[in-house]
């Protein structure tokens, strides 16, 4: 064999053109694709959070809410719920105050669990110890609207519902 033949012959088995080259570019054009697919399922919602995965602040909601308890903050109380400053929602406001507040309440536990219907929902089996009084214990519910966590605290009366579209 001559040293044409000899280069000739390597060339074959590992220049541009030979089958294990090949494979090699077909094996990395196929892990680019998988991986830029992988990527597209990723996507984000119009608030940030990636589709798939609830929006993030679920809990901060919460700190607030006990946080609205221990001061006796009528208006903290109902910001996190999303409530108008109404004569309604005060009265409501002033009940909750009454039956949980100042009880210097720390968190101790607040699993969530989310739920999608059409917008988030979360549950959380809310536990605190208190400084003074008893410890709450409660299922707090959450609802993700307009970008934000609030808390499911009000009942709305029948005249201020948000009219539904007709059939």
């Amino acid at each position: 064999m001559t040293m044409d033949h000899a280069y000739a012959d390597r060339r074959a088995t590992v220049g541009s053109d030979s089958p294990r080259r090949r494979d090699k570019k077909s094996f990395t054009a196929m892990v680019t694709a998988a991986l830029l697919l992988l990527a597209g399922c990723g996507t984000t919602s119009d608030d940030g959070a990636e589709s798939g995965k609830p929006p993030a602040g679920a809990p901060d909601a919460v700190r607030e809410y006990v946080k609205a308890l221990n001061a006796r903050d009528r208006e903290a109380l109902l910001a996190v719920g999303a409530a108008p400053d109404e004569p309604w929602s005060r009265a409501q406001a002033k009940r909750i105050m009454r039956d949980k507040g100042g009880r210097g309440l720390t968190i101790t536990g607040m699993p969530v669990r989310y739920e999608q219907m059409g917008d988030y929902l979360g549950k959380v089996d809310l536990t605190t110890a208190s400084t003074t009084g008893r410890p709450l214990r409660e299922a707090v519910e959450l609802t993700h609207e307009q970008g934000r966590w609030r808390v499911v605290l009000f009942e709305w009366p029948a005249s201020e519902e948000k009219p539904t579209s007709q059939p």
